[in-house]
């Protein structure tokens, strides 16, 4: 709440109202007076310049996706999907689209700016994980059963239940691949894997999630990847990031490479860090 500083001199925290000469407001840690008549002028605070960021990505890729004629079929085609699947006489009513643009916009806008994205991007690396969790690194025929298991389940719950991405998740490079999953009594609360590309010196990451986030086990488990893949003589490390993700892999120190392109329906685009 604002500090408002009334004609007799006294403070209050309150709302503003139409009796109060000055407002004091806090902006990025330093104080800001401002009169009666425009009581939000001033520098804007960084939660409305990331939002400005947030906006200016999200033009900046439909500008892309219009300027694609194969693009824009492909999400021609999912919009009248969610078009046709809308009931509009039960909830949560959601609503239909009347142009290709804004329905891309409003898709792509709540990719980049889902909020526990932008969470992540501001969690605190853990020097060490907290009790009770655990990293674990394994080839794919060390996995007993139960983890196997508890690590479809968790690629499941965020790629086919959260992203509603339809495609076989199996795609055999799980033989040949490092799994690191950070767990609680357990259960999968983050995971990637780790294997080697068919160009030397380059090394993959794939499947990277999540299920507890802004805790900054992303982070923890990316690093971690980096070292086993530089102490496997790796010079660079790749990923294919969805858009929204691209400022957590910007933050630490992923480059985006080549442009925008469509992977399970979800735009991409390939991100490296050399090692």
């Amino acid at each position: 709440m604002a500090i408002v500083d009334t004609k007799n001199g006294d403070q209050r925290r309150g709302k503003l109202n139409k009796k109060s000469k000055e407002v004091h407001r806090i902006v990025n840690g330093k104080e800001h007076v401002y009169s009666i008549e425009n009581p939000y002028q001033g520098p804007p605070s960084d939660a409305q310049k990331l939002q400005r960021s947030i906006f200016g990505k999200t033009t900046a890729v439909v500008n892309v996706i219009m300027s694609d004629p194969e693009q824009v079929k492909i999400w021609q085609e999912r919009m009248e999907q969610h078009n046709q699947s809308i009931a509009p006489y039960l909830p949560p009513y959601p609503k239909r689209f009347k142009t290709l643009r804004k329905y891309i916009h409003t898709v792509i806008s709540e990719q980049i700016s889902k909020k526990p994205s932008l969470r992540r991007r501001k969690a605190k690396l853990p020097v060490t994980l907290p009790r009770g969790v655990r990293l674990q690194v394994k080839s794919f025929s060390d996995l007993s059963a139960a983890e196997l298991y508890e690590i479809l389940k968790a690629r499941f719950t965020v790629f086919v239940a959260e992203q509603h991405i339809i495609y076989v998740d199996e795609d055999n490079i799980d033989y040949s691949a490092l799994h690191f999953a950070i767990r609680r009594k357990g259960l999968v609360i983050a995971y990637a894997r780790l294997f080697e590309d068919t160009e030397k010196g380059i090394w993959n990451v794939g499947r990277m999630l999540t299920i507890e986030r802004n805790k900054g086990y992303g982070k923890y488990l990316m690093l971690q990847m980096m070292e086993v893949a530089r102490s496997k003589g790796a010079d660079t490390l790749r990923l294919h990031a969805q858009i929204h993700a691209v400022p957590f892999y910007e933050h630490l120190g992923f480059h985006t490479v080549g442009d925008i392109f469509t992977e399970a329906d979800i735009p991409h685009i390939l991100m490296e860090i050399p090692l």
